[in-house]
């Protein structure tokens, strides 16, 4: 990774997962509005149907590859990100938020 590329101090970055912010429910998720990028970071993930939505797969590692990337930064909605693995998702929102990406989430689980 390159240091040059990140943008905010980590208290002023960290603040939105300390207060839960990041975390967005399937039902939040139906009402977010248009424009939603559902970023699929493994194929057991558990999104729920969303009209409109567009789909990104793309392993974790794979994030910052040239058209990867591009989609996300130009979605003009939120970025939703979904994983089997809550920590991969969580690890991923620390990474890309860490970028400048804004309206950026974690796709909370349904509990069992």
């Amino acid at each position: 990774m390159n240091p040059a590329i990140f943008r905010y101090d980590a208290v002023k970055w960290a603040e939105t997962s300390v207060a839960g912010e990041n975390i967005i429910s399937a039902d939040r998720l139906a009402s977010a509005g248009d424009d939603i990028l559902l970023v699929r970071l493994d194929a057991d993930c558990m999104a729920p149907e969303i009209t409109g939505a567009a789909i990104l797969a793309a392993a974790p590692g794979d994030l910052f590859s040239g058209d990867n990337i591009k989609k996300i930064r130009r979605n003009k909605g939120p970025v939703v990100l979904c994983s089997r693995d809550a920590s991969v998702s969580a690890r991923a929102w620390m990474i890309l938020s860490e970028t400048g990406i804004r309206k950026l989430y974690i796709l909370k689980k349904d509990p069992a």
